[in-house]
């Protein structure tokens, strides 16, 4: 993986701050775009994969039907586009990690300030993401990884 994009991955949220907000997209049954937004705190960079906790049953099942996905980030004068292979799912309780391959990635610049789509980390967020519970996930399946 890219070593600027996993920079952006691997933080944890920071309480009362506001935070990137990841667009992360699959491809419905009609060849449709379905976006959904994630935080740092269901993304982790684990060597080459990325490790992604996804809640959402209609990315999930198009996940399960395609295998693959697209994550965008923003960084400074730079966007980061990087193509996803599912090559492990974990089932949990509400949601599930994926083991993804990144198998293409660009940085793309033309040198103009960008500014990422941000929200406010707060408890409710957290609280109501289940952040603890997803991050605990993807750490236990990094260190099984290993």
């Amino acid at each position: 993986m890219d070593t600027d994009l996993a920079r952006l991955l691997e933080p944890w949220p920071a309480a009362d701050r506001d935070e990137q907000a990841f667009p992360f997209v699959t491809v419905d049954e009609a060849g449709y775009p379905h976006v959904m937004l994630l935080s740092t705190a269901e993304l982790l960079p684990a060597g080459g994969e990325l490790l992604v906790a996804i809640a959402s049953v209609t990315a999930r099942a198009n996940l399960a039907r395609t295998g693959t996905a697209t994550l965008v980030a923003a960084d400074g004068t730079a966007a980061h586009y990087a193509k996803l292979r599912v090559r492990a799912t974990a089932e949990h309780s509400g949601f599930a990690v994926l083991t993804c391959e990144v198998v293409w990635h660009k940085r793309d610049s033309l040198g103009i300030p960008l500014h990422p789509m941000e929200f406010r980390a707060t408890a409710e967020v957290a609280d109501g993401e289940r952040w603890t519970v997803t991050r605990a996930a993807l750490l236990a399946r990094r260190e099984g990884a290993r």
